[in-house]
């Protein structure tokens, strides 16, 4: 009986271990790097993070070098978020500015057009300047609660208008792949 009661409390410890160290999948979580391509702005693109959580949605953007306030034109984010594998294109879009005081509206999109009023549900945009960076955090339920989420990021630099310096993500209109949520 000693030798039962041995081997019961091994085989629960290894399992204990393996529902410890393995865990349960709550979310994908990928990071995207992207080359300096848009030189002739500050907010070049260098990399994405998306991280599909179990409650919400989060997208970090880095730049190269992000203001607080410009010395030229504005520059602006747009964040497509592709929450139907069964449709072309995405299905909701940020668009925010990229300096100190600018607003951002999360909308829902058709046919590749904004439709609709802005989006009210939880969701923000914070920019960091002292390190570069852009972070938006939508809740899933504000999406429609998507098992997966491709995203498209595009930034558009207006310093020259005759000549806006336009940068994606990878190619232009390109995605992410797909990344999953529990």
């Amino acid at each position: 009986m000693k030798h039962r009661t041995r081997v019961l409390a091994i085989v629960v410890a290894a399992l204990a271990v393996t529902t410890v160290v393995a865990g349960p999948a709550y979310a994908d979580k990928a990071r995207y790097a992207d080359p300096a391509d848009a030189t002739a702005s500050l907010t070049d693109i260098r990399a994405v993070v998306v991280d599909h959580r179990a409650a919400k949605l989060v997208v970090g953007v880095r730049f190269t070098d992000l203001r607080r306030r410009s010395t030229g034109g504005p520059s602006g984010l747009t964040i497509l978020i592709d929450t139907r594998s069964d449709r072309a294109g995405a299905e909701f879009l940020l668009t925010t500015g990229l300096q100190a005081g600018t607003d951002f509206q999360l909308m829902k999109v058709r046919g590749g057009e904004a439709v609709g009023e802005p989006l009210t549900c939880d969701h923000r945009v914070r920019l960091d300047f002292a390190e570069d960076r852009l972070r938006f955090a939508a809740a899933r339920d504000c999406l429609g609660s998507p098992a997966s989420v491709r995203i498209g990021v595009k930034m558009r630099d207006e310093f020259d208008s005759s000549h806006p310096v336009v940068d994606w993500l990878g190619e232009p209109r390109s995605w992410t792949g797909p990344l999953a949520s529990a």
